[in-house]
């Protein structure tokens, strides 16, 4: 098992240089970018997030399941302690709003075809894991599917990449942004595991005040106002960052 986890992290960089990530008006610029918008559209839309428990289950549909479920474990609990939000492993489907496959090159499109909807236009060209969401009418997350085709993953050295970047985007920060770093949004940095900013978008996303459906001239506002109330978010979001099991038990960051 050592080995396996050690192989898989062995070419994963340590985080850039500090960049403006610190700095009130980048913040609410990122969060614009990444929660206001989505990676396949170029739409404005508004804030999507979960107001209910995140129950996730995951189908295994290849070999490697201790591994996967550990990747998946500390993502998890990462998560759920960065927003204050219910985020946990179910052990059965039923029980479950949000699935995670993990299959194979071959037949994740035809899988994804037939557990998400059909004759949607999928961007698989080019894709190496997607995830995808549901929403009521009021914008309230309710339903997730998350696929990753290991083989093509790990081909790409982006296994674990895939397991961070899809489980935070289905949280509701389903955008990439070239212009938002440091951080797991942005295709252009090796950052794998949550950045400081990340923790941060994600602190405002699950925030008490913002609320699933606000637009975009009623949320930005109030990510403002959290800012500002709250002085010393850059020096605890790091802290944050550092609580992932990914740093404190594999030395990751």
């Amino acid at each position: 098992m050592r080995h396996l986890v050690f192989g898989l992290f062995f070419s994963l960089l340590v985080m850039p240089a500090q960049a403006a990530w610190d700095n009130n008006a980048y913040v609410e610029k990122a969060f614009e970018l990444i929660a206001l918008n989505n990676e396949y559209d170029d739409k404005d839309h508004p804030v999507r997030k979960w107001h209910q428990p995140v129950n996730v289950w995951i189908d295994h549909r290849v070999g490697d399941k201790e591994l996967h479920t550990m990747l998946v474990r500390m993502h998890l609990a990462h998560l759920s302690k960065v927003t204050g939000h219910k985020v946990q492993l179910v052990d059965k489907l039923e029980k479950a709003n949000l699935r995670m496959v993990f299959t194979r090159q071959s037949r994740w499109q035809a899988e994804t075809r037939e557990l998400w909807n059909p004759n949607e236009n999928y961007p698989f060209r080019g894709a190496i894991c997607m995830a995808h969401f549901s929403v009521t009418k009021s914008n309230e997350i309710r339903r997730g599917l998350i696929v990753i085709p290991v083989d093509l993953a790990r081909e790409r050295g982006k296994l674990f990449a895939c397991v961070v970047e899809e489980l935070t985007q289905a949280m509701g920060l389903p955008n990439d942004s070239n212009e938002v770093f440091p951080s797991i949004f942005n295709d252009n940095t090796k950052n794998s595991v949550l950045t400081p900013l990340d923790v941060t978008l994600l602190r405002l996303l699950y925030s008490s005040k913002i609320r699933a459906g606000m637009p975009g001239d009623t949320v930005l506002p109030l990510v403002s106002a959290w800012l500002n109330a709250n002085p010393s978010w850059a020096k605890e979001s790091k802290k944050l960052a550092r609580q992932s099991e990914f740093v404190t038990e594999l030395g990751l960051f």
